[in-house]
Parts: C-alpha cells; sequence; structure tokens
C-alpha cells in the first residue's frame, strides 16, 4: 500500500481571518489527538484535493509539519455547500500500534450479466465500517458484482466481502451491498396483467338474502 504525504505549516491567523488564507489556495487544519493540544495548521488546497482522491478520506496520512512527521487520519472535511471547495479539515492523530474504527469506499469491479430491461443492479452501501492498524487501512474495497449472473442470484452482502489482511468488518455481515431488482418498466407490466387479470375474474353475485316473495310462499 503506498503511504499518502502532506505537506503542513504551522497557522497563526485564527478565527474569522482564516477566509483570508482561502483565496491564496490555502485550507486551515486543527490538528489533534496524541495526547497532544490542538495545533492550528495549513495545507495547499491543490495538494489536499490531491490526497483525498488518493483515498486520504479513510487511509492514513503523513502529515510533514516543518519536519515533524505526523501519523494522521482525516477526520472531518467542510466543503462549500455550493462552489464545493475545501474550507476546512480536522486531522486525527493516531497511534500506530492501535486500531481504528474507519469508513471505507466500496468499489465495484465485474460485469453483472444478469442485467436487461428487466433487471437492473442497485447498489445500497457506498462503504462499509472496519477497524484495522493505521498502516492496514486500505484506500478502497472491491466488490466483485459478477456473481449477479442470473435473475435468482441473491444480494451481495458484506459478509461476501474479500478477506484483507489485518482488517476486521464491523458493519453487519447481513447488510446488502448489491442486489438486482425489477425495472420500473417491469412492474408496470406487472401491475397491467395484474389488473387484468382481475378484470377478467368472473365472480358471481353474493346472494346475502331471501326475497320477500319467497318467504311469503314458503309460509
Amino acid at each position: 500500500m503506498s503511504v499518502l504525504t502532506l505537506s503542513a505549516n504551522s497557522r497563526s491567523v485564527t478565527g474569522r481571518k482564516v477566509r483570508r488564507l482561502r483565496p491564496e489556495g490555502i485550507v486551515p487544519v486543527v490538528i489533534y489527538g496524541g495526547g497532544n493540544a490542538p495545533r492550528n495548521a495549513q495545507v495547499e488546497d491543490a495538494e489536499f484535493e490531491r490526497v483525498l482522491r488518493a483515498g486520504g478520506n479513510s487511509q492514513l496520512v503523513q502529515v510533514d509539519l516543518e519536519g515533524e512527521d505526523i501519523n494522521i487520519l482525516v477526520r472531518e472535511v467542510q466543503r462549500h455547500p455550493v462552489r464545493h471547495n475545501l474550507l476546512h479539515a480536522d486531522f486525527y492523530t493516531v497511534n500506530m500500534s492501535e486500531t481504528q474504527q474507519v469508513s471505507v469506499p466500496l468499489v465495484t469491479v465485474g460485469a453483472v450479466t444478469a442485467v436487461s430491461a428487466d433487471l437492473v443492479m442497485v447498489q445500497s452501501m457506498d462503504s462499509v465500517e472496519i477497524e484495522a492498524l493505521p498502516a492496514d487501512i486500505p484506500a478502497s474495497i472491491e466488490v466483485d458484482v459478477s456473481r449477479l449472473d442470473t435473475p435468482e442470484s441473491p444480494p451481495i452482502t458484506v459478509a461476501d466481502l474479500p478477506t484483507i489482511a489485518g482488517v476486521t468488518y464491523i458493519s453487519d455481515a447481513d447488510e446488502p451491498i448489491c442486489s438486482l431488482i425489477l425495472s420500473r418498466a417491469a412492474i408496470s407490466e406487472e401491475e397491467e396483467m395484474e389488473e387484468e387479470e382481475l378484470l377478467d375474474t368472473d365472480v358471481e353475485p353474493e346472494v346475502i338474502g331471501r326475497g320477500r316473495e319467497e318467504e311469503e310462499e314458503e309460509e
């Protein structure tokens, strides 16, 4: 597994004044944990984006803070609600000998041969919760969807994920990740057929009582 690295500098600007940093391509961050008091720092926007794309949102990142190497996990990233540019991030210092619980992205691989006009594949989980030592945390976990090869194929669950050395899955083993369902067109067609069957069914009227004349004749 490749090591993700990121350069950082100490930051003296705090409070509302940090808004001046962002137009310059600088993202304010806070480094906390590890038994140390929180430290204000800053990183370059472009470099941080590169690290995030490489899996830094869940994977171990080695931060060089002015010559000091700090192993961190990115705990929170704030983005602008419209422009989506980076606004702030929290870095959590980790002990390399202690396991961490993190959410790792799921990536589908393979072809779903059972997909047709009537069947579509849905992915109900985008990430999975795991526990591992910081160095063993993968950037992503592959989900082989090629096993969905017939309409009767059961859903792929957390239990079907690959075994990875040093990684323990925390998410419910029976939780579905990918499954095949009827398309909207197929559901509509099925509902129409059911309605037609109901209309074509001859239902005899139920007799709920006898007429008065019939009762008088019997008397």
